[in-house]
């Protein structure tokens, strides 16, 4: 499966080898997870409705020290499954400019208006929740979108463009 990203979420960690008597424990074969998350200040609020995390492992192409170049770019990945409650999502490599399954997108309450996530309907049956954290009114969701998925807040439908780079607002009616 071919999955663009589009957007992360606010949540990153690391986690590296068990072996602290190794010297390079912290560099090789690191893997690097984000899921959505919410900030309160300096504070990270883990309010997960919808647990789930995405994986970039050492070998995937994924700098962590500049994870906004990956924005935009295709990845070759296993489909997202369940793991101990969690859904799981594995980045393996970079697939240059292959035509994507999916993109992965991450709407927040601020700029994508309320989402109502107990409504049945709030979106297009293509998409994939990877990771919702949601604290009363404000949340962050991580989604796989597949082309002409939708997502719908009280601003309207929310779809990935149709060049693939960026979630816009749709000028059309529900479908």
């Amino acid at each position: 499966m071919h999955i663009r990203v589009i957007s992360f979420g606010t949540n990153w960690w690391a986690m590296r080898s068990n072996d602290v008597n190794d010297p390079f424990c912290f560099r090789r074969r690191p893997a690097y997870f984000n899921a959505a998350g919410l900030m309160s200040g300096r504070r990270l609020h883990h309010s997960a409705i919808f647990p789930g995390q995405i994986r970039f492992n050492a070998k995937s192409g994924f700098d962590p020290e500049f994870p906004l170049r990956a924005l935009g770019k295709t990845f070759l990945c296993s489909a997202p499954r369940q793991f101990y409650g969690k859904m799981h999502l594995l980045f393996e490599r970079r697939a240059g400019e292959m035509t994507p399954d999916a993109y992965l997108v991450t709407l927040k309450s601020a700029e994508h208006g309320a989402i109502q996530f107990a409504k049945s309907g709030w979106k297009s049956a293509g998409v994939r929740p990877i990771s919702i954290s949601l604290r009363g009114e404000r949340y962050e969701a991580m989604l796989l979108f597949g082309a002409g998925d939708w997502v719908e807040s009280d601003l309207g439908l929310w779809q990935v463009d149709q060049a693939g780079c960026r979630i816009r607002l749709s000028e059309g009616a529900l479908p």
